[in-house]
C-alpha cells in the first residue's frame, strides 16, 4: 500500500500530495530470518559476560527467575517479552554493552548468517532495493552487524540509561507487532517511498502486520501460523539453511566508535529523517 493517501479536491489551487519516489526499500527482520539465532542465545551471551563471576552468576540467576514469564510472554506478546527480557540488564554499563555487542557480533553472529540471506541482500542492493534492518534485537548488537552488512539505517530496541547505566526499561517505541509496521511506514514516508514497491522478510506469525503493511512480503523459515497466513494470502515462503560451522568472518575497525553507529543508524525511530 502507498504511505500517501490521494484525494480529489474541488480547489484547483489546493497544494498536490507529492509522489512517491521510485526508491525502493526491503525491510529485513533479523533473528530466524538472516541469522540462525534468537535474541535469548544474545541475552545469555551478554550477561554470561558482563564482569567478574560473582557477577555474572548475579545476572544469570536473575535471568533463569524470569524464564517462567519469559515462555508466557513469548506465546503471548512479542513486546511484552522483549520487555521482560530486558529488564535483567538492568544495571549493566552502556560501555560494556557496546563492547560486548561488538564481540557478540565478530566471533558468533556473523558466523551464523544465513548464506543465501547474504545473497539475497546484495541482490537486492543490485536491483536499487535498500537493505533496511528492523528487529528487536538491542542497538548494541544491531549496530555492528549492519556496519558487517553495509546496511546505513535500522530500527532496534534501545535501553533507557540512567548515569550511564541501564535501567531495565526500553525506549519507545519497542520494535515488536505493530510497531515494526508503523516503523516502516514513518521511514517511508520520510524518504518519500512507496512502501507497494518495498519488500519484506521475516518469520515470526508477530511479524504478519509488518509483511502486510509492504507490497512485497516474504516469508523466511516461517512458523506455523505464519506459514498458514502466507499461504492463505499467497506470500513467497522461502527457506536458509544454516552456513557450515566455521570461524565468524569480518574485519573491525579497532578505533571504530560503535556509539556513533547506534546514534546515526537509529534515528528514524525518533522520526528524524
Amino acid at each position: 500500500m502507498s504511505v500517501y493517501t490521494h484525494k480529489k479536491s474541488s480547489n484547483a489551487l489546493a497544494p498536490k500530495l507529492p509522489t512517491p519516489s521510485s526508491r525502493r526499500a526491503a525491510f529485513y527482520d533479523l533473528d530466524g530470518t538472516i541469522v540462525d539465532l534468537n535474541l535469548v542465545h544474545a541475552a545469555i551471551f551478554t550477561l554470561a559476560n558482563v564482569g567478574e563471576w560473582s557477577g555474572r552468576v548475579a545476572y544469570l540467576l536473575s535471568f533463569a527467575a524470569r524464564i517462567p514469564r519469559l515462555y508466557v510472554a513469548e506465546r503471548r506478546d512479542r513486546r511484552l517479552l522483549n520487555t521482560v527480557l530486558f529488564e535483567a540488564f538492568k544495571g549493566v554499563s552502556r560501555d560494556r554493552l557496546l563492547s560486548l555487542g561488538e564481540e557478540y557480533c565478530e566471533r558468533i553472529l556473523i558466523g551464523h548468517l544465513f548464506p543465501r540471506a547474504v545473497d539475497l541482500i546484495e541482490a537486492n542492493r543490485a536491483a536499487g532495493i535498500e537493505p533496511v534492518l528492523v528487529t528487536g534485537s538491542p542497538d548494541f548488537i544491531v549496530a555492528p552487524l549492519a556496519r558487517h552488512l553495509g546496511v546505513a539505517d535500522f530500527a532496534a530496541n534501545r535501553f533507557v540509561f540512567s548515569r550511564g547505566r541501564a535501567t531495565g526499561r526500553l525506549a519507545e517505541p519497542v520494535m515488536a507487532g505493530d510497531e515494526k509496521a508503523a516503523w516502516c511506514a514513518n521511514y517511508a514516508a520520510g524518504r518519500n517511498i512507496d512502501l507497494a514497491n518495498c519488500w519484506g522478510y521475516a518469520d515470526s506469525h508477530y511479524d504478519t502486520a509488518f509483511l502486510a503493511n509492504l507490497g512485497h512480503p516474504v516469508a523466511v523459515n516461517p512458523d506455523r501460523r505464519l506459514r498458514a497466513a502466507a499461504l492463505s494470502r499467497q506470500w513467497p515462503v522461502i527457506h536458509f539453511e544454516p552456513a557450515a560451522a566455521s570461524p565468524p568472518l569480518g574485519d573491525f575497525e579497532s578505533a571504530h566508535d560503535p556509539k556513533q553507529d547506534i546514534e546515526r543508524s537509529t534515528r528514524g525511530s525518533d522520526g528524524a529523517a
